[in-house]
């Protein structure tokens, strides 16, 4: 065996350009090639060579001659400059012209990446040449593909004729992106195929006479269109034109066509800055043929960080009808909706204060609604807050303030300034802690419109007196074969507020005592350690109460929660006299029995579930129930379970689980037992193979439970992997109803 060095510079080059389209096309597949066999072209890295740093590639062969200025090598040719690697049967090497020739079974690698031809001819001191004919692998991302011919016009530029490729195994082809010309220049970023086509199953289902696209990032043109099928739109058709505006700006404008509704304008324009990012949406259907009127929406969310310490946050929503939400949301969390908000938020955290800045208004979808029936708007609101501060002897001091404007177009409206300082005396240890807390609440009001026989600017000043105490037991045991450490955690929380007459602070110009924001919230276990019942500060509830609960919990050795079940109950010591407007008095003399439970004891099983029981009439009141398990994507089984004893009952299963190794059912059934009515269900199909899958789902849903009819739409995506996808997105559908936990 004999070697000689040879200056080779151009070989790295034929690798990058020859590859840098397929890399570009499969930059955003990031699916595992679980279906796919072992690519022929596996294993490919070679040992690093000792010349690594080298400009230089050393070359062996079995012979090696010279005559003139060419040197001959013949008999398994092999040239290696550290992770690259040429091999051929004879190599011709020009050193007064810097030409070199390899033939016969050329094969060049560079880790997972391997290029094969008959010939190829390289003009070393250009780094110009021709290899054909061609074929390639890039064995990472499970692409192979073939030319007839890979030309090097440059260190920037490489064309392919008759290129071809695809993601699929040897000897399968069931899709394959072609063009009769591939022209590839890294300093412009730009890619240009001529008489590009897509064959899916040996059939042409796309041609693109020109197409351009960027090797790497993003660039300006159209997407790949999606369509579908619905009873409320009839057949769509959606073509997005995304825009690369500048490196952090974006936008993509789509007309979507409906047979039923006419052509829907939507445009997204996004943006992420060094200290902000958001998002506008905006949506218009002129002369909408079945509601008869034009349509439109709007929607922009903004967050963003100015300075240290600053925060910024925006949220604006806009329909232009209640209908707009029923007829294009899709879903019942949103077409249920009466308002949309809109706030801006400014605030800053210090050290040991933060203040927060809002401005929040309402767009009232229900027109139907009184004016004196919508929400208030704030305009603005401040608010200040301190995190605990120490003072003398262990004693600590906090102060919480609050100035908001409430505006309507009618009623009673007005300025509120409340402030609370507190101060606590905590004792804290590893075993419990003990809180007690008294602070003193003044709430300051000036009105507008208000009843003029009532005080324009009346106040309210209570004392809050809280002792909070809990132990914490812990002892080491084995479940299930495995170390846990369990704690018994007893808690006591007492309350003390006196009664004060509060419906008269506001009293609207008909006489009627209202609220700004007060409100019940819903009675969760976190209640039983609130200082107030009521959200807002309109009402301070009155309060002789004690609040027991007891938890325990399982912890594996690296702290993390296996399960968790706590208890908890409030016991009434007087009537609880203030109240909301129109509410009677409190008279029970205990609350709720509360209760918590949850656990995640194997990695691929979670349990929830909180329950209030009523035990003064020996019935639940409210419920809910959650059991899922998921194991990869493909395995996923949910059940769920929503009791109010006043409003609805839900059973709600969904899934998704292989019937052989390639093909998976999806479903979900979404039931109101309370009214016997199918609110959603969700029926589909997946098959996945090694390169492509498939997407059918049909879904039916009601806007409401009154609703006669359920709406259809079908939802179907054709995708191959490593290239793009057809169809609707039915993995945001399934997302959203099966794989969100």
């Amino acid at each position: 065996m004999r070697e000689i060095y040879a200056k080779w510079t151009a070989a790295k080059h034929v690798y990058w350009l020859c590859f840098v389209v397929v890399t570009g096309a499969a930059q955003a597949a990031e699916t595992p090639w679980s279906y796919c066999a072992p690519s022929p072209a596996a294993n490919l890295t070679p040992n690093a060579g000792e010349n690594r740093q080298s400009d230089n590639m050393r070359f062996t062969a079995d012979i090696i001659s010279k005559e003139g200025m060419e040197y001959r090598l013949q008999g398994k040719v092999i040239g290696e400059r550290g992770v690259q690697r040429l091999e051929a049967q004879r190599l011709f090497y020009n050193e007064q012209t810097d030409q070199a020739r390899a033939e016969g079974d050329v094969r060049y690698t560079f880790g997972n990446r391997l290029l094969t031809s008959d010939t190829a001819n390289v003009q070393l001191d250009k780094d110009t040449g021709q290899f054909s004919p061609a074929r390639f692998w890039l064995t990472d991302k499970h692409i192979r593909g073939r030319a007839d011919s890979v030309a090097l016009l440059g260190k920037s530029v490489t064309e392919l004729q008759g290129a071809q490729f695809t993601t699929c195994d040897e000897g399968d082809s069931a899709w394959l992106l072609k063009a009769s010309s591939l022209r590839l220049d890294t300093v412009a970023n730009e890619g240009i195929a001529r008489h590009a086509r897509i064959e899916f199953m040996h059939v042409p289902i796309f041609y693109f006479p020109y197409m351009s696209f960027p090797l790497q990032g993003r660039k300006t043109g159209f997407l790949v269109p999606s369509f579908g099928e619905s009873t409320v739109a009839g057949s769509e058709l959606s073509v997005p034109w995304y825009w690369n505006i500048a490196p952090h700006r974006d936008a993509t404008l789509t007309p979507r066509f409906m047979t039923r509704r006419g052509v829907l304008l939507q445009g997204e324009f996004r943006y992420l800055n060094e200290h902000s990012r958001g998002q506008l949406d905006v949506a218009q259907l002129p002369n909408d043929r079945v509601f008869g009127d034009d349509r439109s929406a709007l929607t922009l969310r903004h967050t963003g960080e100015p300075a240290a310490g600053w925060r910024s946050r925006v949220d604006y929503r806009y329909a232009s009808d209640r209908d707009y939400l029923n007829d294009f949301g899709n879903r019942l969390s949103t077409s249920s909706l009466t308002h949309l908000e809109r706030r801006g938020e400014l605030s800053y955290q210090a050290e040991n204060w933060r203040a927060n800045l809002l401005v929040q208004g309402y767009q009232t979808l229900d027109k139907s609604l009184p004016v004196t029936s919508r929400p208030y708007q704030r305009l603005p609101q401040l608010q200040f807050t301190t995190n605990p501060q120490p003072v003398l002897a262990g004693l600590e001091w906090a102060l919480n303030t609050e100035v908001v404007r409430f505006d309507r177009a009618e009623g009673v409206v007005g300025t509120r300034w409340d402030m609370q300082p507190s101060v606590a005396w905590p004792y804290r240890e590893s075993a419990g802690f003990l809180l007690p807390k008294l602070s003193l609440r003044h709430t300051q009001y000036m009105l507008e419109n208000n009843d003029p026989l009532t005080d324009a600017k009346p106040t309210r000043s209570l004392p809050l007196l809280s002792i909070d105490s809990g132990l914490i037991f812990e002892r080491d045991l084995s479940a299930g074969g495995r170390a846990v450490r369990q704690t018994l955690e007893p808690r006591l929380f007492y309350l003390y507020v006196p009664k004060k007459e509060q419906t008269d602070l506001i009293v609207d110009e008909t006489g009627s005592s209202r609220v700004f924001d007060s409100s019940l919230p819903l009675f969760g276990f976190d209640r039983l350690f609130r200082e107030n019942r009521f959200n807002g500060a309109d009402r301070v509830g009155d309060a002789n109460q004690l609040s027991t609960a007891l938890s325990t919990r399982f912890l594996d050795a690296q702290g993390r929660e296996l399960l968790s079940a706590s208890l908890g109950r409030i016991f009434y010591f007087q009537d609880r006299e203030v109240t909301l407007p129109g509410a009677a008095v409190e008279t029970d003399k205990a609350s709720y029995w509360l209760a918590e439970f949850k656990s995640q004891w194997t990695a691929n099983t979670r349990v929830r579930s909180s329950l209030q029981w009523d035990s003064k009439a020996n019935e639940l009141a409210r419920a809910t129930m959650s059991w899922r398990y998921q194991k990869g994507r493909q395995r996923v089984l949910r059940l769920g379970y929503r009791f109010d004893r006043e409003k609805l009952r839900q059973v709600d299963v969904a899934g998704i689980w292989p019937i052989t190794q390639r093909w998976h059912i999806v479903g979900r059934w979404l039931r109101s037992t309370r009214d016997h009515t199918t609110l959603e269900t969700l029926k589909g199909i997946e098959y996945e193979s090694c390169c492509w899958s498939m997407r059918i789902v049909q879904r039916s849903y009601r806007i409401n439970a009154a609703d006669e009819n359920l709406s259809d739409s079908i939802w179907f995506q054709l995708e191959l992997k490593g290239l793009t996808s057809f169809g609707r997105k039915v993995e945001s559908l399934l997302a959203r109803d099966i794989l969100t936990p």
